[in-house]
């Protein structure tokens, strides 16, 4: 199946994003970068390189609603008329929706941040809301669903864990990968919460996602970020390990006394800038998750604030799920 990568222009530490362009029949193309002059131009240009136009597009797939990978949804829309496709779970963030602020603020209150906190992190997202445009889904994308193309079908992987909604392609040999999988840097678990606000456990989710992934033995990667990955599995083992390892650390720190997760992101991350101070907590929360999976690890609320300890020694490899 013939599939060309678009890199897109973003300003975000992560770097440039990718869009993917199957030919079809139908015109199909997977992300579309942020609401940007500069992704727009370089949208464009890639797809005259490729023999089309931005106005031919008529599908419109969205791998998860963060800005950079979905920001130009609406204008592609509305120019092309395209059908966009994303997992229903993505809904909040693609249309901008906050009912998401109450339980960050229970969230941020037990880590021991004071209650501003969330205010002021709200408006630091806010600032990015130029960079997308709200948009509702014409088709919503389950698990195993299949996107007829001229030259085969793509599945829908649903592979939570970097966003609940986030989803994989998979044509039998390559996948198209979005941020499940980057061969830079390993995909934050950002924290994100359910219909009713509740927290969801997003890095053992993600855990499984990624051996769900690795069982396919997928050929070659096509990630959101960066070039292709000739040896996926090799990447989704030194993911894997890579998360075992910090697990363990933080295991070894929770040992000698109890912890507030506002003290573990300040121990592992200094000097964060707001944003990056909430990457960080969601690091941390997801491998006490981990911990707390393996049953290792208890937690005490005091005057509305977790303490985290552990009380259990590793006995053993990590539980599978």
């Amino acid at each position: 199946m013939r599939i060309i990568p678009l890199e897109l222009p973003t300003s975000y530490p992560v770097g440039p994003v990718n869009a993917y362009l199957f030919p079809g029949p139908p015109v199909t193309l997977v992300d579309c970068g942020p609401k940007t002059d500069a992704a727009q131009t370089a949208l464009e240009a890639g797809l005259a390189r490729a023999g089309t136009r931005l106005a031919d597009i008529e599908r419109l797939v969205i791998t998860h609603a963060h800005i950079d990978h979905f920001g130009l949804a609406g204008t592609i829309a509305a120019t092309s008329g395209a059908t966009v496709y994303a997992h229903r779970t993505e809904l909040p963030k693609l249309t901008a929706d906050t009912a998401f602020i109450e339980p960050l603020r229970i969230m941020i209150g037990e880590a021991g941040f004071p209650p501003g906190l969330t205010d002021t992190l709200v408006n630091v997202l806010r600032s990015f809301r130029e960079q997308f445009d709200k948009i509702t889904p014409g088709q919503f994308l389950g698990d195993g669903d299949r996107l007829p193309l001229s030259g085969g079908d793509l599945t829908v992987l649903h592979t939570p864990g970097h966003a609940q909604g986030h989803i994989c392609l998979w044509d039998g040999e390559s996948l198209i990968a979005g941020d499940l999988l980057l061969e830079e840097i390993s995909p934050n678990p950002i924290a994100e919460f359910d219909a009713e606000g509740r927290r969801l456990r997003m890095l053992p989710l993600y855990v499984r996602s990624l051996r769900r992934v690795g069982a396919l033995a997928p050929a070659v990667a096509y990630p959101g970020h960066g070039d292709p990955i000739a040896a996926p599995g090799v990447r989704i083992t030194e993911i894997l390990t890579h998360h075992e390892e910090r697990k363990e650390r933080l295991a070894q720190m929770l040992a000698g006394r109890s912890w507030t997760l506002r003290d573990l992101a300040a121990a592992w991350y200094s000097d964060l800038d707001l944003f990056n101070l909430f990457l960080a907590l969601s690091e941390v929360i997801g491998h006490l998750d981990l911990l707390e999976d393996e049953g290792r690890v208890t937690v005490e609320q005091r005057a509305g604030v977790l303490h985290y300890t552990v009380t259990v020694p590793h006995a053993g490899p990590p539980r599978q799920g």
